[in-house]
């Protein structure tokens, strides 16, 4: 008897489970959301800086004392990589060492009236593969020499990148862009500046004051700066005895060269870049589309992200529901933006996306917000539901107990 009661009573409470579901099913039948429903996009990638004070370093010892690895030598240089700095000041300040070290892979960003990285009366250093952004230098080095820049991404300053009284610097495979000016030289000697994207800066893609000389430029892509006036002016020369060419068969890539004429790079200089090549964009940048997707109002973490390529990325917008809500600088590579602030509804988001020279593309999403704990059924049907919920539960506890 006791064995009959129970089987009874499971069948009931699976007549319950079944009905609850049934009535969920129908409510959400009438939510006029999309019939799918996909897992919420999350940001799940490792974080790839670790976050750091600001470094001070004064002498070849401070390296070690702040964590450096390394030994300072030429095969072992002392080396700060994978770090995170945002800071109104200055980022990294290094002065008065002759030891090797590296700064590498790192985003670093700071306040306007202050450079990122300040190089002051510095030997054999190296700057690799990092973000930099914002200050009034993205890199300035004073007073230095034997000194390498390479394959930073520069973008948001005031100059991109600043020699002043120094020698022997190399410049190689930047990409500098977005800044007032892309890079100034004032009294420095004898530096390389090669193979670098120097483009879309408000002034002068380079700037080379009086008392600068023997400095060589070839290689470099430059192209649609200063064009508030109607006029591009991608470099000014008022050195002396600086170069624009190898000498022998490379030149730059000018985005006002006409190919009638030899390359005449304005000021006082009289430079020429005898070898100088047209420089032509006319691709849009590529865009990986996305589907359409739903995420749940009650999590945190939701994003999309847009694979975008371009040989120079120049900046990006969002629009929500036809508003622009983000206007950018695009650096290379994802573009990522939050949904967190979005509440239950249905949102169009649209990237628009373009290029130095002004060539653009676009993607549109839809994205449905939706609560997925109540599935996306709405309050009065969700407390309809659970009234019928309530009242069969209160019904088999009766039946079950009348039973016994």
């Amino acid at each position: 008897m006791r064995m009959k009661r129970g089987i009874i009573a499971l069948v009931l409470v699976s007549f319950l489970i079944l009905s609850t579901i049934g009535s969920m099913m129908v409510a959400s039948g009438h939510s006029g959301l999309k019939s799918f429903i996909v897992s919420p996009i999350r940001d799940t990638a490792i974080a790839q800086y670790q976050t750091s004070e600001p470094l001070y370093i004064t002498s070849n010892a401070d390296f070690a004392l702040l964590g450096a690895t390394g030994v300072g030598t030429p095969s072992d240089p002392y080396i700060f990589e994978n770090l995170q700095i945002s800071n109104n000041g200055i980022s990294i300040i290094i002065q008065d060492t002759t030891a090797y070290f590296v700064i590498s892979n790192c985003k670093l960003e700071s306040g306007d009236s202050n450079s990122v990285i300040l190089f002051n009366n510095v030997e054999n250093g190296r700057v690799e593969q990092n973000e930099i952004i914002g200050g009034s230098s993205g890199l300035d080095l004073r007073g230095s020499r034997d000194c390498t820049v390479v394959d930073n991404s520069i973008y948001g300053s005031w100059n991109g990148i600043t020699l002043r009284s120094t020698s022997n610097i190399t410049v190689i495979d930047n990409r500098i862009h977005n800044n007032h000016r892309g890079i100034l030289i004032e009294l420095s000697n004898y530096s390389d500046i090669l193979n670098n994207s120097i483009y879309s800066n408000g002034g002068y893609g380079i700037e080379i004051t009086f008392f600068s000389h023997n400095n060589t430029i070839y290689g470099d892509s430059i192209g649609w700066n200063d064009v508030s006036g109607g006029d591009e002016v991608n470099a000014i020369d008022n050195g002396e005895d600086n170069s624009f060419d190898d000498g022998s068969s490379i030149g730059n890539f000018w985005s006002d060269f006409n190919e009638s004429e030899t390359y005449q790079i304005q000021g006082t200089g009289g430079s020429l870049d005898t070898f100088a090549q047209i420089l032509e964009d006319t691709v849009d940048p590529i865009i990986v589309p996305l589907v359409d997707t739903a995420i749940d109002v009650e999590t945190s973490g939701n994003t999309l992200t847009w694979l975008v390529y371009d040989q120079f990325p120049e900046s990006y917008v969002i629009v929500e529901n036809e508003v622009e809500t983000i206007s950018a600088i695009w650096t290379e590579g994802n573009i990522t933006i939050e949904l967190d602030h979005l509440d239950v509804g249905i949102y169009a988001m649209t990237i628009v996306v373009y290029d130095g020279a002004g060539n653009a593309a676009s993607d549109e999403v839809l994205v449905s917000v939706v609560s997925f704990i109540l599935g996306g059924i709405g309050t009065e049907l969700v407390m309809i539901a659970s009234g019928i919920t309530v009242a069969s539960f209160v019904i088999i506890v009766l039946l079950v107990k009348k039973l016994s």
